[in-house]
């Protein structure tokens, strides 16, 4: 059986309750995360696998006397994998096991880095605005108050060392004095600041084009915020006829958390220009995303009352990412 054929003969709902036993503490908050790449790999064409397989099997951790310290389910060549390749291997596991299991386990490995084929293998850690190349530039001259002398080059570049190098270097950071203690305190909090700008200036660069109505200076109030959260939902569906219900429907039985913390929300409906958003799908999505707000919504999604001491600003706008073809991208940045 090939892997598109076992997530084609399962649903995700029976799939849950063992892929939570997985990670209890981290599985429950991303549920909805894990529907969407199950529902996309149900969907995607299988690539060529290689002549792989994917194995699941029990694997055993011991100790240096040979002592058993740990029994766990691991499964081969599928992680940090291109999904349309995996999708083609072929499954190899024990009846013990059982499909579930181990198609629990499979998706588990394969969206251990993201929740989509690019977030899996081409995470984004380029320099791309003012902010973190400040940071940058600083985490090396901090880097550098004990690596002077000791680093060449390339390991200034990346902030690298050798085995003795890294010796030699907390040596010398063992002997700071108080100044040099304090001076070091005033880098990694000058340091943690500017990565937070840099955070919020990507967010800002990621809405803009989406507005073009609006400039910069419209989200200037973000850097003055004490919490920022960015939301991403995604459409999965055969066609456009139901991607609306499919985001509602995956926010309230699979997103457990409530936003009435936040006092605004920038809401960006992505879709093509092929498939434009219909005023019913806005009215369908934002019943669904309204009420985390703490808008009370009727029927017909009109607002009827709120359960927070202060109304929430919320703004929605369109945005046209033509790649999408007929699924829904809906981008939400809270704040407060």
């Amino acid at each position: 059986m090939t892997l598109q054929e076992l997530f084609r003969k399962h649903e995700f709902e029976s799939v849950v309750p063992l892929l939570v036993a997985i990670d209890e503490k981290n599985v429950p908050d991303n549920l909805y995360a894990f529907k969407e790449a199950f529902d996309d790999l149900r969907r995607m064409t299988p690539g060529d696998s290689g002549g792989e397989q994917i194995v699941v099997s029990t694997e055993v951790e011991t100790d240096e006397d040979g002592n058993e310290i740990e029994r766990y389910l691991y499964s081969s060549n599928c992680e940090a994998q291109p999904w349309d390749e995996c999708l083609a291997k072929e499954v190899i596991f024990g009846s013990v096991i059982g499909e579930e299991k181990a198609l629990a386990q499979i998706l588990w490995h394969m969206t251990f880095y993201g929740f989509s084929p690019e977030q899996e293998l081409f995470p984004d850690r380029s320099i791309q605005n003012k902010y973190e190349q400040r940071a940058k530039d600083l985490e090396r001259r901090q880097f550098l108050n004990y690596a002077k002398g000791i680093a060449h080059p390339f390991e200034i570049e990346h902030l690298c060392l050798s085995m003795e190098g890294w010796e030699k270097y907390h040596q010398r950071e063992a002997h700071r004095n108080r100044a040099k203690r304090m001076r070091d305190a005033r880098q990694e909090r000058s340091i943690a600041r500017l990565e937070r700008m840099g955070k919020v200036q990507r967010l800002i660069d990621k809405l803009l084009p989406t507005t073009p109505v609006l400039a910069a200076s419209e989200y200037a109030y973000l850097f003055d915020t004490s919490k920022i959260w960015e939301l991403e939902f995604n459409s999965r569906t055969p066609d456009a006829t139901s991607r609306a219900e499919y985001i509602a429907d995956n926010i309230r039985k699979h997103f457990h958390f409530k936003l009435t913390e936040y006092t605004r929300m920038e809401m960006v409906v992505c879709c093509s220009s092929e498939y434009p958003a219909t005023a019913e799908e806005l009215r369908i999505l934002c019943k669904a995303i309204f009420p985390l707000m703490g808008f009370v919504l009727d029927e017909e999604g009109h607002t009827v009352s709120h359960t927070t001491p202060r109304i929430p600003a919320i703004r929605i706008h369109h945005a046209e990412i033509q790649n999408l073809g007929h699924d829904f991208h809906i981008l939400l940045a809270v704040s407060r």
